[in-house]
């Protein structure tokens, strides 16, 4: 009877065991046990030209993330925000995470893919499967733009003449408005009245500012969709001026005893230190004369007067 008791109690411990033990099994299950698991691939988007869309992708246990914006032959491959300087006017965002913003998609990015390059822990690469971007076109191309100069750092006085090289696919009018903002962010800025030229030289204005160039086609009464440069700074500074020494004034020269020449003594400064020690000197040696005068003096008379009384005393001498 003990046996079988044993028995029981003992299978019901292993099967407590079991019962607790599963859960964690499912997690690592699921966890992919920790390798490295791609969830989501970004899907294949069809826009018009101008338009936005978004791609997402998924995974887990990765240590890091690059989106690839791949050309249709698969030779030209672009990192995170390099398309950016490659399509103008073009705008991403969210290339830091799992999801991805194209902004302004121009009709050049049309057969263009989308892809997702996870890392692991140990930098193996796990790419996600490729998600095509369909660009459709209005009535009126977009033009081929490409901005022809940067920005730049000027004092005043100077200048820099912003230029944009355009091209029309349909040979048709091109459109320019240049715009100017404070901000470096995309299509923020405000329109400069009168700069509608391929062309522009920004007034001199001290601080940093922002330039950027609307460019579109124009077929009758349609428009294409506009394509935006990226923004460029000028940077405008006051000129540095040169401070005026400051003058150093003369040092005063210091009061000189004129030389003793010809054998002349040099005079004495009254009120000076020595001079007032010299007259000190010299009343207390005539003091000290007058006064061995006086005594001698009294001295002599003295011896004189005992003279003459022991003269008085002896009387008159015989002959």
């Amino acid at each position: 009877m003990k046996k079988l008791v044993c028995v029981i109690l003992a299978l019901f411990a292993l099967c407590l065991t079991a019962v607790c033990a599963a859960p964690a099994a499912c997690a690592e299950e699921d966890d992919g046990g920790g390798w490295l698991v791609i969830t989501k691939s970004p899907g294949g988007e069809t826009v018009s030209e101008g338009d936005d869309a978004m791609f997402i992708s998924r995974a887990r246990n990765y240590s890091g993330l690059v989106w690839l914006i791949i050309s249709p032959d698969g030779r030209t491959v672009y990192e995170n925000n390099e398309a950016e300087e490659a399509f103008p006017g073009l705008e991403m965002a969210g290339f830091e995470g799992e999801e991805l913003q194209l902004v302004s998609i121009p009709y050049a990015m049309d057969g263009w893919y989308v892809q997702t390059r996870f890392l692991d822990a140990d930098g193996d690469a796990f790419l996600t499967d490729r998600a095509q971007i369909t660009v459709l076109q209005g009535i009126v191309a977009s033009p081929r733009v490409k901005m022809l100069s940067g920005g730049a750092r000027l004092t005043v006085g100077e200048s820099r003449t912003l230029a944009v090289e355009a091209a029309s696919p349909g040979n048709d009018t091109i459109k320019y408005q240049w715009y100017r903002s404070y901000s470096a962010a995309r299509n923020s800025g405000e329109p400069i009245l009168g700069a509608t030229e391929s062309e522009y030289t920004p007034p001199e204005e001290i601080g940093q500012v922002f330039y950027s160039v609307g460019v579109w086609c124009v077929r009758g009464r349609d428009a294409s969709a506009p394509i935006y440069t990226a923004p460029v700074a000028i940077v405008y500074s006051a000129p540095e001026t040169t401070p005026e020494p400051e003058e150093t004034p003369a040092p005063t020269p210091a009061p000189t005893t004129p030389p003793n020449r010809g054998g002349a003594r040099a005079p004495l400064l009254g009120g000076s230190p020595l001079f007032t020690a010299m007259i000190a000197l010299l009343t207390i040696t005539l003091l000290a004369v007058l006064a061995t005068a006086l005594v001698l003096h009294a001295v002599s008379k003295r011896h004189r007067s005992a003279e003459e009384d022991d003269e008085a005393e002896e009387g008159p001498q015989k002959p």
